[in-house]
């Protein structure tokens, strides 16, 4: 096989494995030590300010009813500080837990703690964002469930290209990349991701670092856009800062609406403010990476784990899958029924 292969290969094997070993724990669950009680903490850096924290604290509680021997806890900072998420992990280790499942969201950063907890006998799960180095020298945890984040950046680039050379909108210039919090290694694989795709037709990426205040974000692309006026493409690596982008760009006369075929914007997520976004016809495109299983699936191979002694032989890829206005009423129904009454609060257009 070559590269490409084998990875699609690998990926369809460990769809089929998750599918087998469902049906088999379903079949099996009454005989596995009931009795056992289990706690797992997701230790994670998406917190109460971020939309995408619903999809996975719904998904434990429906895990929860299916494994009411398992209690899961969920705890993170709002705060985007790799130092604060270091030390919720050290508190968490310190609990001693039967698993944990954490976004790598800084490998170096994690590392000891992380080592320290599988030392220690308890298994770790990786989701949301993996430990990108080899697999030989990178944390040994059990598995990744999660999006490609490097993927996601691509593919969203590839739509916009696709986009663009049927007419539909502007062909990129210069795409301005706006990144929150410049440790996250998943962001900046975001950002590799769409610099890789741009190439392909000789479009410059260049990263701004925008931070996460919303006032001293604005300004910041505010001066950037005013000292690049060939830029006509912005990629918001998160869906909460797409509005900022999109009011910067509306207020300094740059058409950021995908009708005006102006400024274009691409964001990531499927949140209520991207679709939003897409609904108004201020974001021309996002990404559903499956939060949802994101949040089940690392709950689940935990169990696995401990109550049958399975392994995951490789990665468990949830996404991307691209978001724009040709199925958009479908994914806003379906987020919809996830977030309920806060969706309309979290769509902050």
């Amino acid at each position: 096989m070559n590269g490409n292969t084998d990875i699609v290969f690998k990926r369809i094997c460990a769809i089929a494995m998750v599918a087998v070993f469902t049906a088999l724990a379903c079949f099996m669950q009454p005989a596995i030590a009931a009795d056992k009680q289990y706690r797992f903490v997701m230790v994670s850096h998406i917190g109460s300010n971020d939309p995408n924290m619903k999809w996975l604290t719904l998904s434990l509680e429906e895990f929860e009813k299916r494994y009411p021997n398992v209690k899961t806890e969920y705890i993170s900072t709002n705060q985007h500080s790799v130092q604060e998420h270091v030390r919720l992990i050290e508190q968490a280790v310190a609990t001693r837990p039967d698993g944990i499942a954490v976004p790598i969201v800084s490998s170096d950063a994690m590392e000891g703690p992380l080592r320290n907890a599988i030392e220690r006998g308890i298994p770790v799960v990786a989701f949301n964002i993996p430990d990108t180095r080899p697999e030989g020298q990178r944390i040994p945890y059990l598995t990744y469930v999660g999006g490609d984040e490097y993927l996601t950046g691509k593919r969203l680039g590839e739509f916009a290209i696709q986009q663009a050379n049927a007419g539909k909108i502007p062909k990129p210039k210069k795409v301005m990349c706006a990144n929150h919090d410049a440790a996250h290694t998943g962001l900046k694989a975001r950002y590799r991701g769409m610099k890789d795709a741009m190439k392909t037709i000789g479009v410059e990426v260049e990263e701004l670092f925008i931070g996460a205040d919303p006032a001293k974000a604005r300004n910041t692309m505010k001066s950037y856009l005013s000292a690049n006026k060939d830029v006509n493409y912005i990629f918001t690596v998160a869906s909460w800062s797409s509005p900022w982008a999109w009011g910067v760009a509306n207020d300094m006369g740059l058409d950021p609406d995908v009708d005006k075929k102006g400024m274009t914007i691409i964001c990531v997520d499927a949140s209520p403010v991207a679709l939003g976004g897409i609904k108004r016809g201020h974001v021309l495109a996002t990404n559903s990476q499956g939060f949802w299983l994101q949040g089940y699936a690392p709950m689940e191979w935990l169990y696995w784990y401990h109550a049958l002694g399975y392994r995951p032989q490789s990665d468990i890829i949830t996404g991307p899958i691209i978001v724009s206005k040709d199925n958009i009423d479908h994914w806003e129904k379906f987020v919809r029924k996830i977030f309920g009454k806060v969706y309309d609060e979290q769509d902050t257009w």
